[in-house]
Order: structure tokens, then C-alpha cells, then sequence
């Protein structure tokens, strides 16, 4: 069996092109819509200021009553012939302009005085109904990934109920004789199952819905069965290991018997042998079984597939220019996941290449720093050279 030579966008527009995802639309409550995708577009149905307002701390007064002069103020009296007025305050209707605190004497007799000059007019000080947010005014688009501060402008407009794209159910099927669910201590010829932790919290920072299905032997009918679960019940299904061309990599065979299979092997490694497939309208992906595999097929291939179901772009790296302390070595026949330690000097970063081996790149996938996929046919690049690469963590742990 030969891999197709797929590059990684060849093999998502293949998908893309086989699957188109039916979203659909939800309600939830405002408390609970951060991170979600908006699903069509918000406006206000609130009035900010409701009637108006004093724009700052100040009294409010009647512009009328200085038409012909200034009238005497020192027979002014709070409540009849002026209010308080602060920022933000609504006031009696009788008043329509705000004179600023700072330019309002309090006589002891119970009268102000004005600085001499000072010209008193309608609607001074003054902030008009809507004038901040009026009804019909736009708060959100369809598409837009909520933040954590977009609630509170969603309240302010009368929002508490938002429409949004209900998350993608994503199935992910353990599949390997050899694995032990994670707390067991593994024995001769067992692994620990970590790419279903992984997996679980990988596709909900996606904004899909993670379902996690218990480890599958290498047995045709168990496999089969679980694949056939696993379609009824979700949207997009992942196997994960049995892509590859051993004895017991049954899994792409069984898709390729289930449904149409439109890319099988992609250049890009780790993770090399990946299967993408259409089975009863729900794309299904065959992701490698070794972690560094599962790892960088999420980070360039489930992650995009997420996205697609959303109607959103994926999130991108932050990026950081960084000096390499070891030479790189770039695979000129595949884009490779290249794993590094970034660290902070006092002229920005440097970047430690990682390998492959036991105690670096391969068992450390978790607590990598950085990272550069180098691109077809690009040249190695040398200790010394300055990298754009990928940020994986928090700048300021670095």
C-alpha cells in the first residue's frame, strides 16, 4: 500500500471538498456563551442613557432661566432651582443643562455663585438618550468567537439569551491492543493511553464537544462496531492508531471498506500515515497512534476540521523571532513538526532544537515551548540564524 502525496492543505481542501458540515443553532444563556460562535447578528435593544444624563459630577440647571442675564443666584435653593447632577445621573426633567462641579461656588446661605462669563446653554453637559447605545445599534456578528468581555456589552444591550453554533460533537476511539487506560501501571508490552487526555481537552479548547470512547483491541469486529457507535452518535470521528501498514493497522482499511476514503498519507510528519475519509455524510480521521503524531495532526489537521464545522478560522500561534542554539535539520520532502525549547535573553528569544529521543522532544510534547514547521524543499537552517517560530506558552514563564 502506497501513501498519496498529499501536502496538508491538498489534503483539508480534498475533505473540505467531500464534506460540508450542517451547523446548526443554539440558545444559551449570556453566563454561558464565552467561547462559543455567535450564530447570526446582535443588536441593542436598550437605550444607553435610557431618557439623558449628566456627562460629568455637576448641578443641573434650567437654561431658560438665564435668557435674559444672568438671574440671582444667591437666591438659588437646591431642588427648586437647581439638583445635583453626577456623572452618569439622570436629573428632573425641568432642568437641561449641567454646570461642572468645579465651576459651582456653594454660598453659605444657601445660593451659588458662577465664575463670571460662563455661558449656559441647552443641552450642556448634557449626554442624549442613546447617545452611547441606542436600539438597533450592532453588537456582534455572526461568526465572532465571544470573548470573556463581550457578555457585559451583550448585557448592556438588553442581550441575555445568544444564538450560537452548536459545538461539533467529536468522537475520539483509542484503538491499539497494547494500550491501558491512564492510572494503570502499564506492564510488558502495554502504553498508557494519553492521547484520550490529550484529545479531551485539545478539542474542547477547539469549541468542540469532546466524546471519548473506551479503548478498542485490534479485533475487526470491535473496531467496526465502535465505528459504527460512534457515527450515530457524533459529528466528526476520530480513530485514533491503525493508519499505518503493521499487521494490526486495520483501521484504514476499515474506512476505505465503510466509505470513501480522499486522502491517505500526507507529507507531513510525525504522523505521516494519516487517513482522512467521508463515512454516511461525517468525516472520519485515522490519526496516528505515537503521541508526537496524534499531537501535531491535531495542531495542523483537527484543529482546521473544528474550525470548518464552526464557520471560523482557527486560532493562530502568537510567533516570536528567536536565535537557534543548534542547527535544524529540515526533512526537504515533508513539512516537519520541529520542537523547541524557547527561552528569554536580554535580546529577545533563543531556540534549543529538541529530537526525537527519550527525554526530549518525543516525551515532552506537553511542556514544549516553541515550535517551526519548516516547508518543502526548505534548506537546513544553522545555529546562529534567526527563526520566526510558533509560541506554545506564556512568555512570561519563559
Amino acid at each position: 500500500m502506497e501513501f498519496d502525496t498529499f501536502t496538508k492543505q491538498e489534503a483539508l481542501a480534498a475533505l473540505f471538498a467531500a464534506w460540508q458540515p450542517a451547523r446548526t443553532a443554539e440558545t444559551v444563556g449570556v453566563e454561558e456563551c464565552v467561547g462559543r460562535v455567535c450564530a447570526s447578528r446582535l443588536s441593542s435593544v436598550l437605550a444607553h442613557p435610557v431618557v439623558r444624563a449628566s456627562c460629568m459630577d455637576g448641578i443641573a440647571v434650567a437654561s431658560s432661566a438665564f435668557d435674559d442675564g444672568r438671574p440671582d443666584l444667591a437666591a438659588f435653593r437646591l431642588g427648586e432651582d437647581y439638583v445635583r447632577a453626577d456623572t452618569g445621573d439622570d436629573f428632573d426633567d425641568r432642568f437641561d443643562a449641567v454646570v461642572r462641579i468645579e465651576d459651582v461656588t456653594f454660598l453659605e446661605g444657601g445660593g451659588i455663585a458662577l465664575p463670571d462669563g460662563l455661558e449656559i446653554r441647552a443641552g450642556m453637559n448634557v449626554e442624549p438618550s442613546g447617545r452611547s447605545l441606542a436600539p438597533g445599534d450592532f453588537l456582534m456578528a455572526a461568526g465572532w468567537r465571544i470573548r470573556p468581555e463581550d457578555p457585559a456589552s451583550l448585557v448592556r444591550g438588553g442581550i441575555t439569551e445568544v444564538p450560537v453554533v452548536a459545538r461539533p460533537r467529536v468522537a475520539f476511539i483509542p484503538t491499539g491492543s497494547e494500550l491501558v487506560p491512564a492510572g494503570t501501571v502499564p506492564g510488558r508490552g502495554q502504553q498508557v493511553d494519553c492521547n484520550s487526555t490529550f484529545a479531551r481537552h485539545v478539542l474542547a479548547a477547539y469549541g468542540a464537544e469532546p466524546v471519548l470512547y473506551p479503548i478498542v483491541r485490534d479485533k475487526e469486529a470491535d473496531l467496526e462496531a465502535a465505528l459504527d457507535t460512534a457515527l450515530a452518535e457524533t459529528d466528526i470521528v476520530l480513530v485514533n492508531g491503525g493508519s499505518s501498514k503493521g499487521e494490526e493497522d486495520l483501521n484504514a482499511t476499515l474506512v476505505r471498506q465503510r466509505g470513501e476514503v480522499v486522502c491517505h498519507g500526507v507529507l507531513a510528519a510525525p504522523g505521516r500515515p494519516t487517513l482522512l475519509g467521508v463515512i454516511d455524510g461525517r468525516p472520519v480521521v485515522v490519526v496516528p497512534g505515537p503521541m508526537v503524531g496524534c499531537c501535531y495532526v491535531f495542531d495542523w489537521c483537527i484543529a482546521r476540521i473544528v474550525a470548518h464545522a464552526l464557520g471560523i478560522e482557527p486560532e493562530q500561534h502568537r510567533r516570536v523571532q528567536a536565535v537557534l542554539t543548534g542547527d535544524l535539520n529540515c526533512p526537504q520532502s515533508l513539512e516537519f513538526w520541529n520542537r523547541l525549547d524557547l527561552r528569554r535573553t536580554e535580546d529577545g528569544f533563543e531556540a534549543e532544537p529538541l529530537s526525537l529521543g527519550r527525554g526530549d522532544g518525543l516525551y515532552r510534547i506537553g511542556v514544549t515551548s516553541g515550535q517551526y514547521i519548516n516547508r518543502i524543499d526548505e534548506q537546513p537552517h544553522k545555529a546562529g540564524e534567526e527563526l520566526t517560530v510558533d509560541l506554545l506558552c506564556d512568555p512570561g514563564c519563559l
